[in-house]
């Protein structure tokens, strides 16, 4: 039985040396889950593109994949500037549905959007129809200035629907990079009151920050808890690494029901991905 369903869009992401290969949440977060000894399910939409076609057949290769079809995959154009990555939107994807389920679906699910491909009437329909015990949100995808032609921005808080707060604030875990959030970006423990104060008091909330750690919001706790890990990996490529935290607390959660206890796995997770790399 899969233990992890993971939900989001593919991506095509095209690179500055004219190269080009799927991306996208799914991938990152479903090696991730295998990596923690779980086989994931994958529900995902992507085009006919070939980075798509490719990227559908690495997914086949550790997971049971459900691939809703799309016009057009989610693209991205990877640039810099000063010395920071850029994402430029070249196109995105329809619309995911709920309309596709797994036969049994797994106890934990996993929701990462790459271009907010999942409306809040789509959350809504996957809670009763998949029934997960415990959902992790990557919320990251939702808090995307996103225009055809331009740069990728974080998008204020209070831009993004209500809808979409109440329905992060069903989940049992939201996962988000102070680098996502465009209020306070100097502040973590700001931008965690911020994101706590729309979410309401149910989930618990985790704030990456990158090599420094992670902030964590328990609201069984009295307490907000800061973790820096001892070793720090550097010199090697960050992409994918929120999407391995994400799977691996979704994971750990659904195993322990312990906040504190996931996060620290999902800390060694991505640390050990990361030394991968080297």
């Amino acid at each position: 039985m899969n233990e992890l369903l993971i939900v989001g869009g593919l991506t095509v992401d095209r690179f500055v040396d004219g190269t080009s290969a799927p991306g996208g949440s799914v991938l990152h977060s479903g090696r991730a889950a295998v990596a923690e000894g779980a086989r994931p399910a994958i529900l995902t939409v992507a085009g006919d593109e070939p980075e798509a076609r490719d990227g559908l057949a690495q997914l086949r290769e550790f997971a049971d994949v459900i691939a809703q079809p799309s016009p057009s995959t989610t693209t991205y154009g990877h640039e810099e500037e000063a010395g920071r990555r850029v994402l430029v939107l070249e196109a995105v994807s329809a619309p995911m549905s709920a309309t596709d389920t797994m036969p049994e679906p797994p106890p934990v699910a996993l929701l990462g959007p790459i271009a907010a491909e999942l409306p809040a009437s789509t959350i809504a329909a996957l809670e009763t129809t998949v029934r997960a015990r415990c959902t992790v949100m990557l919320i990251q995808g939702w808090l995307r200035h996103l225009v055809i032609g331009e740069p990728v921005r974080p998008l204020a808080l209070d831009h993004v629907p209500d809808e979409l707060w109440t329905a992060f604030g069903s989940a049992d875990a939201i996962v988000v990079s102070t680098e996502d959030l465009a209020e306070a970006p100097e502040d973590p423990f700001t931008q965690a009151a911020a994101v706590r104060e729309r979410i309401g008091a149910g989930p618990v909330l985790v704030l990456t920050l990158g090599a420094e750690g992670y902030l964590l919001d328990d609201p069984s706790t009295d307490r907000l808890i800061a973790s820096v890990p001892r070793r720090v990996i550097e010199g090697v490529p960050m992409v994918g690494a929120g999407d391995t935290f994400g799977a691996a607390l979704a994971i750990h959660l659904g195993r322990s029901n312990d906040p504190i206890r996931a996060a620290d796995a999902a800390t060694e997770a991505v640390i050990r991905m990361l030394e991968a790399r080297r």
